[in-house]
């Protein structure tokens, strides 16, 4: 007899395999499936050749101007998306909730009232926007991985969907997370596995690793994810896009889902809410939308912000950051952070390796805080339907059934943790006047390229960056080579963190990791978030289109 949560689950899937129009499956001549799936919306005939051009050769922006221009309808925009957003739930399974219909019964009201108004709805007329699972919606479940919540349906939006509504955006889909986003990995006992496009035996990353593959199969240009241990940048970095963690209380993120105990939210390490998407300037222009609709008025943890800043100087102060003390880059991602050295020098910015000997403390302040109740409720609610951990959990978590943290000792965390926020402040930022001012900190996302599914995953080259709270962006790069896979691993290891990144580094077994996306981490000042969206794009321009440009055409799809 299957156990409480099989049955669960197997409802769950079903109802939304039915969501899925039949003449939109897909049929056995895809078989044999390749590795790279990315080409199979474009090969199978399900989509029409304006659905194509559609949903491949336009960014978010570009897609309201041309719904607003006449150009395309909205309904137009919305079968498009809907239909690409169905061949990818097939090949990467990256959706939870599907409501297509919806969405475009939606996108024909919009075109209503453009015919009848003569203007938009609001500043998003039009585009589908895909949103993380967490996010509430009116009717529909934000599981974040659980098994026992599949059925219990949300009664009203979260703060953010109703502002991206109410602004003419067209919602149609919600993406998979781990078990309750606690993983770099998104696999559940719910939902299964969600896979890497550019290679389905890689890792999408986690926990917003549904929207990145949406987005990197283009069945999304512009998603919204959130990121409280590098849950937006190591999903957009392992499948090749752009994501950027802004700073806390930017975006609104009232009313997502989530497992941790209410009130505790801003009590050492807090989740924000940011874009995922095909460009960075889908990233920056989601920003400046978000603040033109005043977010403070809805969010009481929301504070008020000026517009972004225009572009500035062009000649940028940069530090790149390559040893953390916990875990050394590999040699791909080290040669990759060499290249990108190089191409922005060589684009006239002003570069300098920089170090930082209280990141390994920031790091385990940030472990502290992620643990400081041993997430009892989570295992309680496990345990009530017999729900297993995914593989990637199962490997790392315990039972703690010792006494909450005691309040002496969280008081401890808190010093220990503005502590490091003076020394980051004084060692990356304020460095005296001897020294020119940095624009920005380039590091990795992780000390390894994607790895295999369950492998991989330290938030260690992430996660300081949340407890300090700086913004942080993603950028993909390249991906791993044959040439690559000649380089060996030359230093001692800096500990039990690095063994576990060198084991990946077996000569047996590091073909896995060719053709993996490769990217960088750009840091930017706390509350510099308009500062960082335009040092990001000096960075993009110089790394793709300047004279010493790391990308080659092999991934230039990336």
């Amino acid at each position: 007899m299957p156990a409480q949560w099989e049955e669960i689950a197997l409802r769950k899937r079903q109802e939304r395999g039915a969501k899925i129009p039949k003449e939109w499956e897909l049929g056995p001549e895809i078989q044999p499936m390749p590795e790279d799936v990315t080409g199979i919306p474009r090969s199978c005939g399900i989509l029409t050749e304006k659905e194509l051009d559609i949903t491949e050769n336009y960014d978010a922006r570009s897609i309201v101007d041309a719904v607003v221009g006449g150009r395309w309808t909205a309904e137009e925009i919305a079968v498009a998306f809907c239909k690409r957003a169905a061949i990818a739930q097939q090949l990467v399974n990256c959706l939870t909730e599907i409501f297509f219909d919806q969405a475009i019964e939606r996108a024909r009201y919009l075109d209503r009232y453009l015919q009848e108004h003569g203007k938009p709805v609001g500043p998003l007329h039009g585009l589908p926007i895909s949103l993380k699972d967490s996010f509430s919606l009116p009717g529909l479940a934000s599981t974040v991985g659980l098994t026992s919540r599949s059925f219990t349906l949300a009664q009203e939006h979260s703060v953010l969907s109703s502002m991206l509504h109410s602004a003419g955006a067209v919602l149609y889909v919600k993406t998979t997370t781990p078990q309750a986003q606690l993983a770099l990995d998104t696999h559940s006992a719910l939902w299964g596995r969600t896979c890497n496009p550019h290679n389905t035996a890689l890792s999408a990353g986690g926990s917003s690793g549904g929207e990145a593959a949406l987005i990197a199969m283009r069945g999304s240009v512009l998603g919204v994810g959130s990121d409280m241990a590098g849950s937006i940048r190591i999903p957009a970095s392992c499948c090749g896009i752009y994501g950027v963690k802004p700073t806390t209380r930017r975006v609104p993120r009232q009313g997502t889902e989530t497992v941790e105990i209410p009130g505790t939210h801003y009590a050492g390490l807090a989740t924000v809410v940011g874009p995922i998407a095909g460009s960075l300037g889908d990233c920056r222009w989601f920003f400046e939308v978000v603040q033109s609709l005043e977010p403070w008025r809805y969010d009481a943890q929301v504070l008020p912000y000026s517009p972004l800043p225009p572009a500035g100087k062009q000649r940028l102060n940069i530090g790149i950051l390559i040893n953390n003390g916990i875990t050394a880059p590999l040699p791909p991602v080290a040669s990759m952070l060499n290249e990108v050295r190089r191409a922005l020098a060589t684009a006239g910015h002003s570069v300098e390796l920089v170090s930082l000997k209280e990141f390994s403390k920031a790091f385990a302040i940030a472990t502290g805080f992620m643990t400081l109740n041993g997430n009892r409720q989570l295992w309680d609610s496990m345990a009530a339907i017999e729900e297993p951990w995914s593989p990637w959990l199962a490997a790392r978590m315990k039972r703690r059934d010792a006494k909450p943290t005691a309040l002496d000792d969280y008081y401890k965390l808190l010093h220990s943790k503005q502590q490091v926020e003076t020394a980051f402040l004084k060692g990356l930022w304020e460095r005296g006047e001897d020294k020119p001012r940095l624009d920005v900190i380039i590091c990795p996302t992780s000390g390894h390229p994607t790895t295999k599914h369950d492998e991989g995953g330290t938030m260690d080259w992430v996660v300081p960056w949340n407890l300090v709270d700086y913004p942080a962006g993603v950028m993909p790069v390249r991906t791993v080579s044959e040439a690559d896979l000649e380089m060996e691993l030359s230093e001692p290891s800096l500990g039990r963190w690095d063994d576990g990144c060198r084991k990946l580094w077996k000569k047996e077994t590091r073909r896995s990791f060719v053709g993996a996306p490769m990217a960088v981490q750009v840091v930017g000042r706390k509350g510099g978030d308009g500062e960082l969206c335009n040092t990001m794009e000096i960075i993009d321009d110089a790394l793709r289109h300047g004279k010493g440009s790391v990308t080659t055409s092999s991934t230039s799809k990336l």
